[in-house]
């Protein structure tokens, strides 16, 4: 891999917005927390400050090379705590060193999801890329690096928005038929693994094919409107799109399920979907959507 890409990479997990660089108290070390203070210890070359925030073996993953996969090959130079201080304190020495800044983010759970612009000295167009942070217990201990934009997908975004603004709308209006027609042929559909340091890699044990994915959709929609699904927030890197969604049922009234989860759309159509993470509470969750 390219020095610059790997630096680019290692930067990239210092980012998001500010916050105070001292160790977040256990009660304010949310993820959106955590990850904030990455980029003022990247800013202050503070490397003792950003390696705190490090589980002592956090994973860092690189770009995936399948399309069909989110998670891309651990980067070995930089897994145990030995190898990411060495990668780190050669990354903040460098005389220019790229600035990055959040302009999306959505968490739920354990996780963030966001998008990040990265504007590196000498390089004439920003770098723009979707990355999945897992934080648990005040540490990072999982950085996926999912997507980066390029001249093949950043066309992409504005219609892979759509698309997931009409399968929304659809399900509401238990529209079957409109609902399974933004779904290409031979759509992937994958469920969260097991394994909690993984992404959503594995295939759904209910729809496997398009003849599955009929059965299931046009079963539930044969019921009604009742489940309802509010959009919370949602942005799209290329032809990813990263959604936060509520969702509602009349049959289990009191129960709101919340749901982060990774679109790839291309050309109108759904080709693989990725459940991320899946909270449920008992009672309605307070706050507006969009």
């Amino acid at each position: 891999m390219p020095r610059r890409t790997l630096l680019t990479l290692a930067l990239a997990t210092l980012s998001l917005l500010s916050c105070p660089i001292p160790a977040l108290a256990a009660a304010a070390a949310t993820p959106a927390a955590v990850v904030q203070a990455d980029l003022r210890a990247l800013n202050a070359n503070d490397l003792e400050a950003f390696l705190a925030l490090y589980a002592p073996q956090a994973q860092i993953f690189g770009l995936p090379k399948d399309p069909r996969r989110l998670a891309g090959p651990r980067l070995e130079q930089m897994y145990g705590a030995d190898r990411l201080r060495a990668s780190f304190a050669k990354a903040m020495a460098e005389p220019a060193t790229p600035k990055i800044q959040q302009t999306e983010s959505i968490t739920l759970g354990e996780l963030l999801v966001g998008k990040v612009r990265i504007d590196v000295p000498g390089q004439s167009e920003p770098t723009v890329m979707m990355v999945v942070y897992r934080v648990r217990d005040g540490l990072i201990q999982d950085l996926w690096h999912v997507v980066r934009e390029s001249d093949d997908n950043r066309g992409q975004s504005a219609a892979a928005l759509a698309t997931m603004h009409a399968l929304v709308q659809t399900s509401n209006r238990a529209d079957a038929d409109g609902f399974l027609a933004l779904f290409a042929p031979d759509s992937r559909h994958n469920r969260m693994s097991d394994d909690p340091d993984r992404l959503a890699e594995e295939q759904s044990k209910n729809i496997v094919d398009a003849a599955s994915r009929d059965r299931v959709y046009r079963a539930l929609y044969a019921k009604g409107d009742g489940l309802q699904v509010q959009t919370l927030a949602a942005f799209a890197v290329g032809d990813l799109v990263a959604m936060h969604e509520r969702i509602t049922d009349t049959a289990k009234p009191g129960e709101v399920k919340e749901l982060v989860s990774i679109l790839r759309v291309r050309d109108g159509l759904v080709r693989d979907l990725w459940p991320l993470q899946r909270v449920v509470t008992g009672a309605a969750v307070a706050g507006t959507g969009r």
